[in-house]
């Protein structure tokens, strides 16, 4: 105690200072002047329930300090005997020497083991504050007990009466290292906070790092939160400029997502460091504004929401109280954009994959031939054997192109009708624009789907009541191969799936003619095809064949044909009308060597300026009628349209959309002036001469039984009907006969017309056609219809940080951030204790704490804040009626926690 005076009397300075803070606290509960130099006399210090305004200090230094009666009588440690000065708080209530001498050895029956009891300052203090009411009969809001009964007096733990005006020591079981700590705290909450002097403004200037940073980062993400919302809105396409090819200024799709989601999330941290910063600006200027209503612990907390979104669902007890007000919305508001905006940004922003709308382009295409060139058809076809090691190499080739593709075409074609067959489901009827329709490959991976068209003469039964005779007349019209050439082209600029990561696609609507083949077949008696057979001819030179009775014309048969001349249409049929022979058509009939015999075929290719071929097949069916006459011929049909999709995933697909009135991207629409609709082409005919040679359809001359034929056979119509169940043979012989028109259609005009004096172009020209087109792009925007809820969080980021940018310019300049947890702890622990939170050191504020307003006071002469409330109760809500508590009875606990600090206190930190 010596040194202490030595050490006061050493720094005058000191006892100025302790005065000049104690004017700025001395309006704080529970705090009372008191001379720096002296002691604390119990024996003069007489207790009081009501906060001391101020109270005479004492001038002159004690000359001995009071002495003070041991506890017990077991010896104590020099610290226990010799206590600091205290200054601050108001003292505690004189001990009673007598009452507070506790003697454990006459306690006969107390246990040896049990510790004596201790009497430290911190328990004193608190015994003060209780004893005061006890004393004068009051209850804790401050009520006069006037009349006070033995029921409210204090009694023993033996049950005896206390005597009201006799402070009882208050019995405490710590260790030494809890008696330490409750020293030390004691000492803490009984000085003033003499040591803190601000060493810094609250104010930060405009140009501080910290305003400068707060500011820029609200720049940035207020333009880069308003591009993206406008991006989201506009939706823009990339085209090139995101794709996985090898230009200089495309940007692959992976990093342009990854760029996407960087950014993004770069936004979002500005966001969120932006809104709190001014979250935390708003609240603290509140807080400094004496008629303001301060602010709350709930409010405080507002900032977690945003850092921290769990916090929403794992301390909510501050929501209903903080949510209520303008800030609290905004915060949460906040709070669920930031949470979803990088998912919002991935909805609506990432590029992605997406199809544009219908847009009209004209495409071009390179042409280097007339349609169904048979030399242009050999030229292309692939093969390393050349001219000058065969010269049929070309023509071989040929052949087995069109063997190949015919019979995988005619295969295709069977599997569709058995399993339209073992489908009950899908019944077909006997409507030709109905039916199954054949299938091509084109390149290996593209399928061309037909299209029957002219169904209107496709109706066996309106025939027959027409020409008394079945007649099976079908129109096959395929999609234009060179639509794919043409979109594939890099001259027309339209992105592959190889360009869009391999899984890109976009379909094309082109008005292009379609290749077209007809067949129509006719049902004939053996004595009606008398005419056309040369076995039946007067003076006709027949041999016999290995069948016995059946005769076949010798070996210069044709010689005996007439010759052409302009007066010669050969003989007459019964059926010169329906095949649309003789002179007053211009078109001449066949003539064939012999009768076929059962299931087998003959054709003829001969006819001269014929643009038809003809094939003669005959079944083994009991009717009297089962030869059949088919006339195959080919044009471009300008009724269609070709629809061509690519994907990168599916594969591509091409089909001839046809007849429909509404097809604005039909060829008809595309061409002024009338079209011919069935011009006819004649080199189709020497096309198809090459065709069916490869897939020997002349094998009847030789009585070959080819399956071919015989499969022809099957199917020869024997009611004037469709089947049901089965194509007929005209549906057979077209689709088999689709090759010619892939093959012939490759590379070949787009029009319906030749306006060239060369068949064949080198190097090729290129051909305009009008399209409609519908491609994939990485593309800003979202893909599913939900999606659209995204909208709100992108606005919300961007309306927000505009409001939080203009707020920012309009102050220039902060304040010291006391919402911020270095911040705030550092006020608090240099702030006066305040009753309002009584009881929450522990397990933290509850219900009434979180909601008492607080405001941040100033002394001035010491350059010191702290918090200080703002009303002794909260402004409004249920708990504005409630105040804090007079006393500090709650605080006088029964030691019940000590467990658990004793045990976190003893335990050791691994990390």
């Amino acid at each position: 105690m010596a040194a202490d005076r030595r050490q006061d009397e050493a720094l005058p300075e000191q006892r100025s200072i302790s005065s000049v803070v104690f004017s700025a606290f001395s309006r704080q509960p529970n705090y009372q002047r008191m001379d720096s130099d002296s002691e604390i006399d119990l024996a003069e210090f007489k207790p009081t329930s009501e906060p001391m305004r101020s109270m005479d200090m004492p001038s002159k230094r004690q000359s001995q300090p009071p002495e003070i009666q041991p506890v017990s009588p077991l010896i104590m440690d020099a610290s226990d005997q010799n206590f600091p000065p205290l200054t601050g708080r108001a003292a505690s209530p004189p001990l009673d020497p007598e009452s507070d001498t506790v003697d454990i050895a006459t306690s006969a029956s107390a246990p040896a083991s049990r510790k004596a009891p201790r009497r430290t300052r911190f328990t004193e203090m608190l015994r003060s504050s209780v004893s005061s009411p006890l004393e004068k009969g009051t209850t804790p809001s401050g009520t006069d007990g006037e009349n006070s009964s033995a029921e409210t007096s204090p009694v023993n733990p033996s049950g005896t009466p206390r005597d009201p005006n006799h402070l009882h020591p208050i019995t405490e079981y710590y260790s030494q290292e809890s008696r330490d700590d409750t020293d030390n705290l004691s000492l803490k909450y009984t000085q003033a906070p003499v040591d803190c002097h601000s060493k810094q403004d609250v104010h930060i200037r405009p140009w501080s790092w910290l305003y400068v940073t707060l500011v820029t980062l609200s720049i940035y993400s207020t333009l880069l939160s308003g591009l993206w919302f406008v991006v989201s809105i506009y939706q823009p396409r990339y085209g090139r400029g995101i794709s996985s090819g090898n230009g200089a200024n495309a940007l692959a799709p992976a990093t342009a997502s990854t760029l996407a989601a960087l950014f993004a999330k770069t936004i979002e941290l500005s966001f969120v460091t932006v809104f709190v910063g001014c979250l935390g600006q708003v609240l603290t200027r509140r807080s400094f504004i004496k008629r303001s209503t301060g602010i709350t612990l709930a409010e405080m907390t507002m900032r977690n929401w945003v850092i921290q979104p769990g916090s929403l669902f794992t301390h909510w007890k501050g929501i209903p109280y903080a949510a209520r007000t303008v800030m609290g919305v905004l915060t949460l508001l906040a709070t669920l954009s930031s949470t979803f905006y990088t998912t919002a940004s991935d909805a609506m922003v990432t590029p992605k994959l997406k199809f544009g709308d219908w847009q009209n382009k004209e495409l071009s295409g390179l042409v280097r031939s007339s349609y169904a060139n048979p030399i242009f058809a050999q030229e292309t076809c692939t093969t390393p054997i050349n001219l000058t090691f065969d010269v049929n190499a070309l023509s071989s080739c040929l052949d087995v192109q069109y063997s190949g593709q015919s019979f995988r075409n005619l295969l295709a074609f069977m599997k569709t009708w058995q399993d339209t067959e073992g489908n009950q489901s899908s019944a077909v009827d006997d409507k030709l624009q109905n039916r199954p329709t054949g299938t091509a490959l084109l390149f290996d991976n593209t399928t061309l789907t037909s299209s029957w068209i002219e169904s209107e003469f496709g109706d066996p039964a309106e025939s027959f009541k027409k020409h008394h005779r079945i007649i099976n007349n079908v129109t096959l019209a395929m999609p234009h191969p060179g639509v794919y050439t043409a979109a594939t082209d890099p001259v027309n600029e339209v992105l592959q799936p190889s360009d869009l990561s391999g899984v890109g696609e976009y379909q094309v609507r082109a008005s292009v003619v379609a290749p077209t083949v007809n067949v129509m077949c006719v049902n004939m008696a053996r004595e009606e095809l008398d005419p056309l057979i040369y076995t039946s001819w007067p003076h006709a030179i027949n041999n016999s064949t290995d069948v016995p009775g059946h005769l076949k014309g010798h070996e210069a048969w044709l010689d005996e044909v007439p010759v052409f001349s302009a007066k010669e249409w050969l003989n007459k049929t019964v059926v010169d009308d329906i095949f649309r022979w003789g002179e007053q058509y211009g078109r001449r009939p066949p003539v064939f060597q012999l009768f076929p015999i059962d299931y087998n075929m003959i054709t003829n290719t001969s006819v001269i300026e014929s643009d038809a071929i003809y094939i003669l097949a005959k079944s083994n069916h009991t009717y009297a009628v089962n030869y059949n006459l088919c006339e195959l011929r080919s044009w471009l049909s300008p009724k269609c349209s070709t629809q061509f999709n690519i994907s990168g995933i599916s594969g591509a697909q091409m089909k001839a959309y046809c007849e429909d009135p509404d097809d604005k991207n039909s060829y008809l629409n595309s061409v002024p002036g009338p079209v011919e609709l069935t011009e006819t082409k004649s080199d189709w005919r020497n096309f198809a001469d090459q065709w069916r040679l490869s897939m020997d359809l002349n094998g009847g001359v030789y009585n070959s039984n080819a399956s071919n034929a015989r499969i022809m056979g099957d199917l020869i119509l024997q009611q004037p009907r469709l089947s049901p169940t089965m194509p007929s043979m005209a549906e057979a012989l077209a689709v088999l006969a689709s090759s010619t028109l892939v093959v012939g259609s490759l590379q070949s005009t787009y029009k319906h017309y030749w306006d060239r004096e060369i068949h064949e172009l080198d190097p090729g020209v290129y051909e305009v056609f009008n399209a409609t087109l519908k491609m994939q792009q990485y593309t800003s925007g979202h893909v599913a219809d939900w999606q659209v809820i995204f909208y709100f969080v992108l606005g919300l980021v961007f309306f927000i940080n505009v409001i939080s940018l203009l707020y920012l310019i309009s102050r220039r300049g902060m304040v010291t951030d006391f919402t911020e947890p270095q911040n705030l702890f550092a006020l608090a622990v240099n702030s006066p204790p305040s009753q309002q939170l009584q009881g929450s050191c522990g397990g933290g504020p509850q219900k009434r704490d979180l909601v008492v307003p607080w405001r941040v006071g100033y002394a001035e002469s010491a350059n010191h804040y702290y918090f200080e409330e703002a009303n002794d109760r909260p402004w409004r809500g249920r708990f504005s009626n409630q105040s804090a508590m007079n006393s500090g009875t709650e605080l006088l606990a029964d030691g019940s926690y000590r467990s658990s600090y004793k045990r976190l206190s003893s335990s050791r930190t691994w990390l």
